[in-house]
């Protein structure tokens, strides 16, 4: 009974957070919500790998995955996600090709998942969904060109600056080594950084 009440709760957040970017009949969302299964990680688990093709889009219930791909051994991370935001490798899924990155929870992670065939029946078959969709997209598509004017164009202090005003609570969320990396500094100048802001 404890499995299904907690499946009722998480598709009432992600119906909330569908209806933020489309409007939806009731029984549209009664079969697009059908189609999303619960699926859960232990710390340490990997949601895909490098080489993988990702066959799901997830939404995050509870918990954090980092995304990172390796150079020459070293990883690199490139984002994260948690509760109340989706995750999968975004560019497998829709491409259906292996996956050149990994995402890995980092605490224990519960989540909602649907499947790419699945998914792209629902787009065909509901306007609701495809404008859901289109919206994500969006965003995603947004996110991705401040990253890279961030990256580009940003010291190590500013970028720690804005992930401290656009996202302070990640602090809480991710060890200081994984967060280092995401800003592209060392743990040793990100302690200094958060030490001289205090």
């Amino acid at each position: 009974m404890e499995h299904k009440d907690n499946h009722s709760s998480a598709l009432a957040a992600l119906k909330a957070n569908v209806l933020k970017l489309t409007e939806m009949q009731e029984a549209e969302w009664e079969d697009f919500s059908s189609h999303w299964h619960y699926y859960s990680l232990d710390k340490g688990e990997y949601l895909i790998r490098e080489g993988e093709t990702e066959r799901y889009f997830y939404y995050v219930i509870s918990g954090v995955l980092r995304g990172y791909f390796l150079i020459d051994g070293e990883e690199i991370c490139v984002g994260f996600t948690y509760d109340d935001d989706y995750s999968g490798s975004y560019d497998s899924f829709l491409s259906q090709r292996p996956s050149e990155w990994y995402l890995q929870a980092i605490t224990d992670t519960r989540l909602l998942r649907i499947s790419h065939s699945d998914l792209m029946d629902m787009f065909d078959q509901y306007k609701s969904v495809e404008r859901w969709g289109r919206m994500f997209n969006a965003k995603i598509l947004i996110g991705m060109s401040r990253r890279q004017l961030e990256v580009r164009s940003y010291t190590a202090e500013e970028k720690f600056e804005r992930l401290m005003s656009q996202s302070p609570h990640i602090f809480q969320l991710v060890p200081q080594k994984y967060l280092a990396s995401y800003l592209g500094m060392t743990p040793e100048t990100l302690s200094r950084l958060r030490k001289k802001r205090k």
